[in-house]
This record gives C-alpha cells, structure tokens and sequence, in this order.
C-alpha cells in the first residue's frame, strides 16, 4: 500500500478552498487504501479514506477513471471522506482527481491495493473510574448494577449471531469481587453460566493503579483472585485502564495464578504512547517471569467510532485500521474496547449488537465481533507467541505526578504502608512463637490494606477539580478520597497496638525498667529508633543510662521533644536480631539533665562527613565524604543541597516554567547532642506563609549530621497557603561521583535512569524507597518517607521523552504540584512535613541500597516497661532464623490464615545472581514442621521444600508451618 500526504502551496490552496491565498496556510490531503469490501449493486467494492485537513469549508469533487464520480463538502478542520472503487485482486495504480468550487485542479496518485481482510474484537467493559464522574460512595453500587444488566443482556441477545451477542469484560475485580459476596446463589449462579459460555469474563486487578503502592500492598490488590478460584471461576487477563503504566511486580505476582494476560488501554493524556501503534508483546519482569501484553488503544477507542450510537461511524473506524497498516501492524486482528456510554462509570448497552449484526450482513470484511478480552489474546498467542519482541523493562506511569497535588495524603499512605509492613511481621512473630491471634486480624489487615489501595487508586477526584476547584462536587469527592489515607492510617495505628499487645507476652519484664526494641524484618539491623517513654520510667529531669544488655554498652540516647508526661527520645540500636528483639536496661541517674550544649556555626563535621551551609540559600554547599575521600556537591549546579525550588508558568503545564528560590532566610542555633547534631534554618517561600524581616516563617529546615552512623537527615516544615495558579515544589539535590548513574527502587524492581519501557514516564519517575547515584568508588542513598516523586538530571516538565538519555546525576525531589487540568486537586493548605534520609558507600549493590532503605522507610517497634518481677531471661532473641545469601531479600512475613502458627514469607533476590535460604525457628519447642512454594494468593506449587533457592531476580512466596 502506498500513502499520498500533499502539503499544497497557498495558490493551489485558494483554488482548491475558494478562500483568498493569504488565509490558506496548512490544507492537507491523505488518501489511504481503506481495508473494507462490501458488495454494491452486484459488484464487489473496496473504498478509499480520504483524510483533509482544511482551513475553511468547501465543496470537492473527486473523479477516478472508470469509477463514479463523487462529491462531498468539508468543513474547516479535519475530514474524513470514503471513495468507492472497484475491489482489485492485484495492486493497479490509480490517479485521483480533485476539483472545488471550479478553479481547482488537481491530480494525486495511489496504488489500490487488495483489500486486507480483518477482524475487530469489539469489547465492552465500564471503566472504574472511583469518584470521577460521581461522589466515590455511589461507584460500587451502580457497578454491580451492570453486571446484573450484562447478565439481563445476554439473555435478550441470545437468539442473534454468536458475533453479535452481548459480551461483558470486568474491568475491576473488585466490583465482581464485592458482587459475588453481595449476591443471590441463584445470581452468581448465572454469572458463572456465562463466564463458562465465554459470554462474560472476570479480570483479576483490584482496580486501576496508581504508582504510589509498595510491593507489599499489590500483593493484597491480587487477593480477589482468591475468592474467585475458591468459586471455581477462571480468570486468565488483568486489565489496567486510562492509567499508562502499572508496577513491574506483576508478571512476578500472577506468576502459576492462571493469569497469562495483561491488557493496558492507555489514555494518552499529559503522556506519551509506548510504541507507535497498539503492540503485543512479552513483558517480562527483571525475574524472566512475564505476561502477554497488549498495549492496547484507548480503552474507549470503540466509542469514537461510534460503537454506542444509532450508526458506525465507518470512515473514522475504517481510517483507523488503515493508519495500522500503513505502520505496519503485523495482525490481522485487533481488539477495541468501548463502553455502552460515551463515559467513565458507564452502564452497559445493547447498541452495539445491532450494529454488529447488520454491519456483517452487507461486509465481507471487516468482520465485527462482541467479544470479551481474552479472545484476542488467545488469537495472538497461538498464532505469534514464539514470534513476539520481549521487553525487560518497568512500564512506569505518567499520572503518578498527580499524587504530588495531595502531599500530605500520600505521605500518610506510604507511612501506612511501611506501619503494615511491620505489624504484619510482628504477628507473623506471634505465630512462629505460638501466640493468639484475633479472629478479626485477617479482616482487620484486609480493611486497611483496601483502604491504601484505594487512596492508590488512580483516580484523584471529579472532572471539574480544576476548572471548579471550590465546587461542592469538587470538595465532596476530595474529601472522601482523602478519608482513604486517613482511614488507613487510624486502623493500622491500631493494629500497631495490637500487635505489640500480642507480642507482649514472650517480653518478659525485670527488676527494672526495659525497653524491647523490635525488628521485624529479615535481617540484622542497626540505626535509630524513636519513642516516647513516660516520665516515669525515664526521668526528663534526671541524667539516666540505658544499656544494651547483649553487650554491656551504652547506647547513645537524645530527648527530641517533652511533654508534660513524658518526652519523645531517639535511641542508637545496634545489631538488633532478624525477626526478634534485643532488650534495653534503663539505669535511672541521680545527676540533673543539663541542656544540651548549643553553637552557633555553619559547620556539621564528624568522622564521616563534613557539611558546610551556604548562609544566603539554608542549603549544604559542600557535603565531603571523609571516607570516600571525594566532594559529593556538584558546584556546576545553580542550586545546593536541600535547596528548595519553586516553579510557577502562566499557562498549567505549559512551558516556559520560571524557578525560585528561598528568601529572608535566617540560621539558628546548631544543637549537640549524642544522637546526632544538627542546625535549624527558617526562610520564606512564594507560596507559603510569609515572614517580617529576619523572622520567616514559610519553611522550617533542620539539618541532622548522626554521629555513629553514617546518615544525614534533612527535615523540612512548609505553612503553605492555597494557590491554585500553577506551580511545583522541589528539593535540589545535585550530587557528583566519578563515573556515575542514576539508579532507583521501582516496584518490585531496581532500574537506571533511562531504562524503561520506551514511551512510559520519563519526565518525573517515583521511587518506591530509594534514589541512588552509583558510579565505581561508591553510591549516594536517599530515602523519604513522604515524598516518592523525582525529577532526574533536569526539571524535566514537558519534555516527555521516548528515549530518555542518562545526564548528570542531579536528583529533584518533586514534593508538590498542581498542575494536572482535572481530578486531581487544585491547591494545597497548611501545614506539611518531609524528610529525607541520606548516606554514601563505597558498596554499590542493590543489597546495600535497598537494605538502607528499607531500614529507613520501615520503623523499629518498641515497648517499654516499668520495673517488675525479674523474668527476664533472654536479653535477644530470634523468632525464625533465616541463614544464607544476603542478595536474597524478606520483602514481608505475614500469618498465612490457612493453619494456626503458620506464616507466607515472600522473598526477592537483589543481586542479578542465585541465593540460597535455610530457615530454622529460634523458638525453643516450635520447629518447622513443614516449608512449601506457594503463589501470591497462597495456592500450594508442588512439593514440600527444606530450603529456599532464588534464582536471580526471581521472587517467590513460601508457606512455613510450626
């Protein structure tokens, strides 16, 4: 086949349009062979699709020797216009004419091709989209309502063509989930009638997602593929939609779950596609373990061609199967999704049987055909499975972004995240050491876990956010939202009790005040803890001591905050055990607690490091590692360490973007104390609340320099004021190393800046724990809690790069923006905390980053105790020892909920190379009875297994029962 794109000259323009040559500037003609054959009084026809751009209306005339001449009017802008010709069986070589309004002229040549003859898999799903287009509360109900009318419509259509009979795909699996427990037997009885019939078909992804989960939380998102298996009902596709990236653990997860199948209906929005035109291909995750994907069109493409309406629009369905062949589309099939509706949350609707019908009756091709989504899939993979490219790339989402115009409700959710992490090692602890459980904690786990995910869930808010940000339907569908995050957060601070309280029992108390500092992870661990411990037990007034009684020494101790009761105090912990606990004797002093000694410098220095603070900025202009031997500041950049950055443009998201810095700023005291030292600086912000002269008060910063770890904290405070004109907040962080990458923490994966899936995000990225810059002497670390957005070597706005290439190793925190046109939020108030946690190595493994970071991001619990009976025996203790390859990596510890004192482990090599696992219980009198592989919703894979063995990459669940 071959295309004809004639940009005209402005002469031939006017003579073409019949307007003055000044006013035609860009009138284009395309003709495409157009893949459709039909019979018209008797003969056989095939068409040309004629696509013009046009800069006023115009009548046309278009004659093709020994074919019917045909006129059409355009109007200004684009058209599209079919030219019946007869059908060929060899190309043959055409001239088109063109004629308007008399005076123009015009002769463009096409080879006419034989007709391709293709099929369309036409399928229909709703789009979950929670809270968009109505308050998130209404969502679930009307969703089941359609699958009782997709139910109702197979019935009514079972008598037309098997190709024109109702279909349903279930996008979200947590609306079939919540319909199967919320319905009749005699309902889902028919459901799984139709399922079996290939009528309608359940998918197996929670909802749609964005990119802020953590690899813990999307192991829960899969769990409806549980209920779904115990009910016998099959499901093969997972279907991600509107969002254009989703989290590199899938292929891993649905690994033996008889999910093969991964459906990406992208909406290209603030993004660019990967790929030209809708590609299948293998998707594999850094294990080789992989998924049969589709990226597919928009997940309504069907809708544009009319597939709800009284009639095809046939020249725009017919003009899009010719633009894939003219790029190559190697299928003669294509699947198309649509709604019943032209709209998100859309019911279903029988139109489109109709329009199947009478289309196949009177076309010899293309064939329409109702299908549901893992039609095509089977098509594809038994036709080209061997045949088909294969990507080991992270398919990183564009509208994670957005997530910075909710700061503070995301910072909640990932603290959240990493709290659940933690207790749920906690009661795993309980179960190897044969304690009660709550009949309610596997619920109670469930609640919080759909809780995150929902506020995860990619849609933010209503389509009027932003043009209406102070609309009610705007602040309702927030506001419910937000409770997502908050929601969460109160039940897993609850659930934080509760599993101490659980745990409580196998700490035993002495004849003096303790303090059990627990580490729930799977490996050895030091750093600093923080708790709040009555005065009671520790004097604020008085000097005392606490001791580390596995080793006799002191450990360094510093009061962070007093309250009436009591004080919040920071402890530096060594070594404390995997999957158990140390015990901390507090020593009660005589001496008064004098002040810690307070200077005034601009100089943080200690054996690791040495800080300099640059006096006009509040920001480190020189950070030297003493043990790297080498400047790790990069002093081309305009902006310092901890800078912070405002962007504002006039236009939202829309270049040229202008850039700010801080202003009034002002340097306190620097303050000593065992812990760590630091200096406190205040500066105002656009922005942010406003200071007088040599008092701001829009940013609070402190700098924290520890002093036996190799670790520098930066803590910020912003007031900030509602804006909703658009801008961005980041934190420079320009770092040099000799030979240098940058490399981050995805989810589930660790990839360098530039190596992802071509066409996903490249602009902004999010780190699900850490940034790191990694060259051949050493890496730089860091961490936030609260912030997962980065910007990498530039502030990247609008570059929207298909092949982002590697530049200087310049880290921008992306803390806030408002600068999406709808659902997400408009402004941002009050007040907010971030932090980041950094430190430097001459180890440049994915071990030591990723260990760093998940030290940082997931907190030690404590429980402290008042002098009691002397029943402490052991001073540490480890629950479940895990022996062998440090590469192979305790993601999470859970109860298993199948057998009483059994618990799922879930393990993930880091290296790029094998690891082997032993594991023996450090319970006196609780030995593993038996270890099996499972997979991600706990079916048992084969055989019982006496060690564990990761081949690289490779993540794996394992039930162990004692």
């Amino acid at each position: 086949m071959r295309k004809l794109c004639l940009m005209l000259s402005a002469s031939l323009l006017a003579a073409m349009l019949s307007v003055n040559a000044q006013t035609a500037k860009s009138t284009s003609l395309i003709f495409r062979n157009a893949p459709v054959l039909f019979k018209e009084q008797g003969k056989r026809v095939q068409q040309i699709v004629a696509e013009i751009k046009a800069d006023q209306p115009a009548e046309l005339v278009f004659s093709i020797p020994g074919e019917k001449i045909q006129k059409d009017s355009v109007k200004k802008g684009d058209n599209l216009i079919l030219l019946n010709v007869s059908a060929v069986s060899s190309p043959r070589k055409i001239n088109i004419s063109v004629k308007g309004d008399n005076s123009f002229a015009g002769k463009f040549p096409l080879t006419l091709t034989p007709v391709k003859r293709w099929e369309i898999d036409l399928v229909q799903h709703a789009h979950t989209d929670i809270g968009y287009t109505r308050p998130q509360s209404e969502i679930l109900a009307e969703h089941m309502r359609y699958i009782d009318f997709a139910l109702d419509y197979c019935d009514q259509t079972d008598a037309l063509p098997d190709e024109a009979r109702f279909r349903w795909t279930c996008e979200s699996a947590w609306v079939t989930r919540e319909y199967l427990r919320s319905r009749p037997s005699s309902q889902i009885e028919r459901l799984k009638k139709r399922i079996a019939e290939g009528r309608i078909e359940l998918t197996g992804m929670y909802c749609n997602m964005a990119e802020i989960s953590d690899e813990n939380v999307m192991t829960d998102f899969l769990q409806p593929l549980k209920e779904f298996n115990k009910l016998g009902i099959p499901v093969q596709t997972v279907m991600q939609d509107d969002v254009n990236g989703i989290a590199w653990c899938m292929p891993d997860y649905l690994k033996n779950t008889g999910v093969k199948y991964l459906d990406m209906g992208i909406n290209k929005t603030r993004s660019i596609l990967p790929f030209e035109i809708p590609t299948c291909f293998w998707w594999e995750a850094p294990s080789g373990a992989r998924l049969l994907a589709f990226r597919a069109d928009h997940y309504m493409t069907g809708n544009f061609f009319g597939m709800e309406s009284k009639a095809i629009k046939v020249p725009k369905m017919l003009n899009h199967l010719a633009k894939l062949d003219e790029n190559h589309y190697p299928f003669d099939r294509i699947s198309i999704q649509f709604s019943g509706y032209f709209t998100d949350n859309s019911p279903p609707s029988t139109a489109a049987c109709e329009l199947v019908k009478n289309w196949n009756a009177t076309h010899e091709t293309p064939k329409l055909r109702l299908s549901v989504i893992n039609e095509f899939f089977h098509y594809v993979e038994n036709k080209y499975a061997s045949t088909l490219p294969v990507y080991r790339n992270a398919w990183l989402d564009w509208w994670t972004d957005g997530y910075g115009s909710t700061s503070r409700e995301t910072a909640e959710v990932r603290k959240t995240q990493n709290m659940m992490q933690v207790d749920e090692g906690l009661f795993a602890m309980v179960a190897i050491a044969g304690g009660e459980q709550s009949p309610a904690l596997e619920s109670n786990i469930d609640h919080i876990s759909e809780n995150a995910i929902f506020f995860d869930e990619h849609t933010c808010g209503a389509d009027e956010s932003i043009s209406h940000p102070y609309a009610e339907n705007s602040t309702r569908q927030w506001l419910q939202k937000g409770a997502y995050a908050w929601e969460a957060l109160k039940k897993v601070t609850l659930l934080h009790e509760e599993a101490l309280a659980r745990f409580q029992q196998f700490l035993k108390k002495g004849d003096f005040p303790v303090i059990y500092v627990i580490n729930s992870m799977g490996w050895n661990r030091s750093g600093d803890v923080n708790l709040f411990v009555d005065s009671e037990i520790l004097p604020m007034a008085k000097k005392s001591k606490i001791i580390d009684l596995s080793t006799g020494q002191e450990v360094p101790a510093q009061m962070v905050y007093r309250r009436a009761e009591g004080a919040y105090w920071v402890l530096e912990v060594k070594d404390i055990p995997a999957m158990g606990y140390k015990a901390l004797k507090i020593v009660p002093g005589d001496e008064v607690m004098k002040a810690e000694p307070v200077t005034n410098s601009e100089v943080l220095e200690n054996n690791f490091y040495k800080i300099v603070i640059d006096k006009s900025t509040g920001a480190v202009s020189s950070l030297y590692d003493k043990e790297l031997n080498q400047e790790l500041a990069d002093n081309q950049n305009p902006y310092h360490i901890g800078q912070l950055v405002k962007e504002t443009s006039k236009e939202r998201d829309t270049a040229p973007f202008i850039h700010t810095t801080v202003s009034n700023v002002k340097i306190g005291n620097n303050v000593n104390g065992q812990v760590w030292e630091s200096i406190k600086i205040s500066s105002d912000l656009q922005g942010f609340e406003k200071g007088g002269d040599d008092a701001p008060k829009g940013i609070d910063l402190e700098i924290r320099l520890y002093k036996n770890l190799k670790k520098i904290e930066l803590k910020y405070t912003g007031r900030k004021l509602i804006v909703t004109d658009p801008e961005a907040l980041y934190v420079a962080f320009p770092f040099s190393l000799p030979e240098s990458k940058i490399v981050f923490e995805t989810i589930g994966g660790i990839l360098t800046q530039g190596q992802q899936l071509p066409g996903s995000s490249s602009d902004w990225n999010a780190a699900q724990n850490f940034v790191s810059v990694r060259g051949k002497k050493g890496q730089i670390v860091v961490v936030s809690n609260e912030v997962p957005l980065w910007q990498f070597s530039d502030f990247n706005m609008n570059k929207y790069e298909r092949y982002p290439k590697p530049g200087k190793t310049w880290l921008y925190s992306y803390v806030m923006n408002n600068y999406w046109f709808t659902n997400f939020r408009a402004f941002q108030e009050g007040g907010f905390s971030w932090s980041y946690q950094i430190t430097s190595s001459a180890d440049t493994t994915n071990t030591f980053a990723t260990k760093y970071a998940w030290n940082e991001r997931n907190p030690f619990p404590t429980r402290t105790f008042p002098a009691g009976a002397n029943d402490l025996k052991l001073p540490s203790m480890e629950t479940l020892k895990i022996l062998g390859s440090a590469n192979g990596m305790l993601v999470n510890s859970r109860p298993s909920f199948k057998n009483p004192g059994s618990v799922l482990l879930h393990f993930r090599e880091l290296e790029g190379k094998s690891a082997e696992l032993t594991l023996e219980s450090g319970v006196a009198g609780r030995s593993i009875k038996r270890m099996v592989e499972v997979n991600v919703i706990g079916k048992e894979l084969g055989n019982p297994v006496e060690r564990i063995i990761l081949k690289p990459f490779e993540v794996k669940f394992v039930e162990v029962q004692f």
